[in-house]
């Protein structure tokens, strides 16, 4: 029997066309379309490209909650007037049995101070069609990052829809912290200890320890590698181990 030309189109394909009118919504869009008007003249019309990024990874998990997990993720960030970052990337994955999507867009201004200080505001969806869970985080932060070290702080303010039910909006404190031990022209190795990233902003309790390493293949081509351990439910100095996850990709810089 033929369909008929209303039908529904695909799951997959209407839930990402509405985690995209979720991430950006009129208002949003509006304002987006607004700063790019404004911003050229902040640097008295002379705006110029100074960087660009462009990169893949993907990242098997198994933890508590779902087993196997995974997902393969995209991103972007362009550099200018060496002070300014707009980037964006997009995952998709599995979690449990079930079909996932993940979107972030990020901007970092470099404070004009001795200091290497930045403000930051990160802005996350998380779904997962088959739950009927929509997660939207906006996080406004303050990084000062150096090239052994650096801290960020922040607060997460975050809307989390299930079903029908009543959204819960939740505020909370957002912490990350670097340390490089080790730093040549050819390899770079880290530990890293954060509640949040580009893809995703957990509870103070939901933090992550991560090994992770940058070897440089040639001057703008980079290998990235990430051991992470996860956990849950943390009070005081007891905590409880969530999951583990690897991270590999590749990042291109010029």
């Amino acid at each position: 029997m033929p369909q008929s030309l209303d039908s529904t189109p695909p799951e997959s394909v209407y839930f990402i066309r509405m985690a995209l009118m979720h991430l950006f919504p009129p208002k949003q869009l509006c304002l987006v379309l607004l700063l790019s008007a404004i911003l050229p003249a902040l640097y008295a019309f002379d705006v110029k490209i100074t960087g660009k990024e462009l990169g893949f990874a993907i990242k098997p998990e198994f933890n508590r909650a779902f087993r196997f997990c995974y997902d393969s993720s995209f991103f972007g960030a362009l550099e200018f007037n060496k002070g300014l970052n707009l980037g964006g990337g997009i995952a998709l994955g599995q979690t449990g049995d079930a079909f996932d999507i993940d979107l972030f867009g990020r901007g970092e201004f470099k404070l004009p101070v001795p200091l290497p200080l930045s403000v930051n505001l990160l802005g996350t969806y998380n779904g997962i069609p088959d739950y009927l869970t929509h997660i939207h985080t906006v996080l406004p932060f303050l990084s000062l990052k150096g090239k052994w070290a650096g801290v960020s702080v922040g607060t997460t303010l975050r809307s989390t829809l299930f079903d029908r039910e009543p959204a819960i909006f939740e505020s909370i404190l957002a912490l990350s912290a670097f340390v490089n031990f080790y730093q040549t022209d050819r390899i770079r190795i880290g530990l890293e200890c954060s509640n949040f990233d580009n893809f995703f902003a957990g509870n103070m309790g939901s933090y992550f320890l991560n090994l992770n390493s940058q070897v440089y293949l040639t001057k703008g081509i980079s290998l990235l590698n990430e051991i992470r351990i996860e956990q849950t439910g943390s009070v005081g100095l007891n905590s409880n181990l969530y999951g583990i996850a690897y991270r590999g990709g590749l990042v291109c810089r010029w």
